[in-house]
């Protein structure tokens, strides 16, 4: 039942879902019901019946109607009107002039029906006249035979997909003319339920049609157009049924059934049979053996019935996929053949119908065997023990053509792999720090727990990695490259522009280590190996080689000059804020450690050890604390300091003895401890709580700030905690200490990095400028 326009009261058609007639939807949206933009209501209309609906407006607008360019009718009776003044308002009540209107309005359409008629009936071959008497249009040019509509519609939407925007005004013409002759041969419904129709005539089968729902008496609506369906076909349902009850009949195929199912490179378009399951991932469930097999079976009875049947379905729908791959050409073939024939319209429409329902049934013969796949890939991962945000990860993998798992969920599992690996040997590690024994007798250095050796070393932590390599792969997607598998070049793309911002060789040094630990590398070696990268790395340092600090950032006799005095001094008397400036920087100069290392002391019974004599203290880092670089000469190392026996020349080395201000900072600290840490808050909410690294690192800045201002002279710029290593360990090499010893106690593994990065020059005047005193017998003379 077809139902009428909302401003114009046209009638529609009984597909069409538009509230609207074409006049009043516009130009506009007529063209955009041909592109992929189209409205939830243009979309289920044929494409023929699009074609033939823009053509149509588009005639009309060319004849110069001037609603059709604006795309609003003029003067139609459901459009409002003003409200106020107006003609409207004082004349006829408004309803009597839209019935007028409405039944002119019929009477044109009609007349304009009978006229359309009247042309489509000239245009039959052999009569010079129509029956309203009007002369028949001029013979059209000689040319190849018009293609129906829906042919053009099906072979551009599903197997002519790359056809280009220049066919679209030829595509326009064409269907006009052939909805023409589709009218003549009783076949004026192009939509594929009037195709389907047609072929049900042919075959002598009634479409049966199911009843309309009841309109509601509160919703006063027209009723919904009946539903159509297809009756079934007793043939295909027959064959279709044939291997319900036993799946293996006709397992046997003939002839025939080989030479359609023969296909060459079946098994890289996926048409094979089930894709085997990676090594990778079977290695998670079975032996080593056991998974290198090509045809690994599952190692749990049940869950190899599933598998086992999934892969017999997935076989059958490969061989489905083989047979279709053969009917394919065998309909495009046939197509190609009655397009040649130059036969009538209503067979090619037949052909391209049957090319257009083979397409949809290619496609859901795709999604089945996908969805195969990603089934047979839950039966495996649901016996892995991996994580369920892991195996949500590798089910949602694109299935890609002959593979299970695919390139990139193996590349996934590795890194989730990886990272299990890392947080094992970590826990592992806190698991071996047991606690030391409590030492019988005077025993002046004990052991602490066995220090397990980690060659090479490992990283605390992989986050300037991960951190590194974000940047790497968002720049990569701003290039549409991809940062797995991209090219060297890329990479030495990315190294330049970091080089230009202004990054130091070192830092790029980090980039390449985070780049080589993804990236799957080139000529089988890794991204850092690359005889060009390496290149690029050595003329970066060339370029911009390190700028070492060869003088102190500040003075160091001045510093401890101004510990000996006030406020500093005397440690009974003073505050605990400038004791616990004290303290930290005297231990970060006689133990030339880092600042983590000196935050993670603790005054536990076990990391706190006094000698029973009182000559020294050795102080070791709380369990749980790592250390930059996890090796044997790096770990669990404790700090050693001896107490100053005899005064120095100056009279001043009791004042600045280590072991003297630890005592009593720990004594002056006992009543507001809070935690076990060394160094905790002198104040504040958080007084008694453990210091964070910031904060220790402010106290000896400030201890060398206040050392400067005390002596009348302006703080340096620029003084960093760290840089109490270099000076520390510089002034302990100009005094004679052994470098070996240096270089242990500050962790450096070897000599390089202490007179490379760390070395200043501390000496006091150039010994060499006595040459240019007189001498003793000159002064004589």
């Amino acid at each position: 039942m077809t139902h009428l326009c909302a401003p114009c009261a046209a009638p529609l058609e009984p597909e069409d879902g538009h509230d609207n007639c074409p006049p009043c939807l516009g130009l506009e949206h007529l063209r955009e019901g041909l592109t992929d933009s189209a409205c939830m209501n243009c979309r289920p209309l044929p494409w023929a019946l699009r074609l033939d609906r823009l053509a149509g407006m588009e005639q009309r607008a060319i004849a110069g109607d001037p609603s059709l360019l604006t795309g609003l009718p003029q003067n139609l009776p459901g459009r409002s009107r003003p409200r106020h003044g107006g003609a409207a308002a004082k004349g006829a009540p408004p309803r009597k002039k839209a019935r007028g209107e409405l039944s002119s309005k019929v009477d044109q359409l009609a007349a304009d029906m009978e006229h359309m008629k009247s042309l489509l009936l000239a245009l039959q071959p052999g009569t010079g006249r129509g029956q309203a008497g009007l002369q028949s249009d001029p013979p059209l040019e000689d040319g190849p035979p018009l293609d129906d509509a829906l042919s053009l519609a099906a072979s551009a939407n599903f197997f002519n997909e790359a056809s280009t925007e220049d066919d679209a005004s030829h595509t326009l013409r064409e269907a006009s003319c052939s909805s023409a002759q589709g009218s003549l041969q009783g076949a004026a419904d192009t939509s594929m339920a009037g195709i389907m129709r047609g072929a049900l005539a042919r075959l002598g089968l009634d479409a049966p049609q199911t009843d309309p729902g009841q309109t509601s008496a509160f919703f006063r609506r027209n009723p919904a157009p009946a539903t159509f369906t297809v009756p079934p076909s007793e043939e295909y349902v027959k064959e279709l049924h044939a291997c319900w009850r036993d799946s293996r009949a006709f397992s046997h195929s003939t002839t025939d059934a080989r030479t359609l199912a023969a296909m060459q490179d079946a098994a890289q378009v996926g048409l094979g049979r089930m894709p085997p399951v990676e090594p990778a991932i079977a290695s998670l469930i079975l032996a080593p053996d056991e998974a290198l097999r090509p045809d690994a079976r599952c190692p749990r009875p049940q869950c190899r019935v599933t598998d086992d049947l999934l892969s017999k379905a997935y076989d059958s729908a490969a061989r489905m996929g083989r047979i279709g791959n053969s009917l394919s050409h065998l309909l495009l073939g046939l197509s190609t053949s009655l397009q040649q024939a130059q036969v009538e319209p209503s067979l090619q429409t037949l052909s391209d119908a049957s090319l257009q329902a083979f397409a949809l049934m290619a496609r859901e013969l795709g999604r089945t065997m996908s969805t195969l796949v990603q089934t047979r890939r839950q039966v495996w991962l649901a016996q892995s023990p991996l994580t369920e945000t892991c195996r949500k990860v590798l089910r949602a993998v694109p299935v890609e053509p002959g593979e299970l798992f695919g390139a990139a969920a193996l590349e996934a599992l590795e890194r989730a792999a990886r990272a299990r690996q890392t947080r094992q040997e970590l826990s592992g590690l806190h698991r071996s720090m047991s606690a030391p024994s409590r030492p019988r007798g005077p025993v002046a250095t004990p052991q602490r727990h066995s220090q397990p050796d980690y060659p090479g070393g490992l990283r605390r932590s992989q986050r300037p990695y991960e951190n590194r390599w974000k940047l790497f792969s968002d720049w990569c997607n701003g290039k549409a490259a991809d940062p797995v598998r991209c090219p060297v070049a890329i990479v030495l793309e990315f190294l330049q522009s970091l080089l230009d911002s202004g990054r130091s060789h070192s830092t790029l040094r980090v980039y390449v280590a985070a780049i080589s630990s993804r990236h799957e590398g080139v000529d089988g070696a890794t991204v850092g190996c690359h005889r060009l990268v390496s290149l690029f790395l050595r003329g970066a340092l060339r370029l911009h080689p390190p700028r070492t600090l060869r003088a102190p950032a500040w003075d160091l006799p001045l510093v401890l000059e101004a510990m000996s005095l006030p406020p500093f001094e005397p440690l009974t008397q003073v505050g605990l804020k400038w004791l616990s400036m004290k303290v930290a920087f005297l231990l970060a100069i006689t133990s030339a450690k880092r600042v983590g290392e000196l935050q993670a002391l603790s005054v536990a019974e076990t990391c706190l050890r006094w000698n029973p004599d009182g000559s020294g203290v050795v102080l070791w880092p709380n369990v749980a604390f790592l250390p930059k670089v996890l090796s044997r000469t790096h770990l669990n190392q404790p700090i050693r300091l001896a107490r100053f026996d005899s005064p120095s020349e100056e009279g001043r080395s009791e004042l600045l003895c280590p072991v003297r201000a630890l005592r009593a900072y720990i004594a002056a600290t006992a009543g507001i401890r809070q935690s076990e840490q060394l160094f905790v808050c002198h104040g504040g909410p958080n007084r008694g709580c453990a210091l964070s690294k910031q904060r220790l690192s402010h106290w000896v800045v400030d201890a060398i700030a206040h050392a400067y201002g005390a002596s009348g002279r302006p703080p340096p710029s620029g003084v960093r905690c760290h840089s109490t290593r270099s000076v520390a360990t510089s002034w302990a090499a100009l005094r004679g200490v052994p470098l070996e010893a240096i270089c242990a106690a500050a962790s450096w593994a070897t000599l390089g990095t202490f007179t490379r990065f760390y070395r200043v020059n501390v000496a006091g005047h150039c010994p060499m400028a006595a040459v240019l005193r007189p001498s003793s017998a000159d002064s004589k003379e």
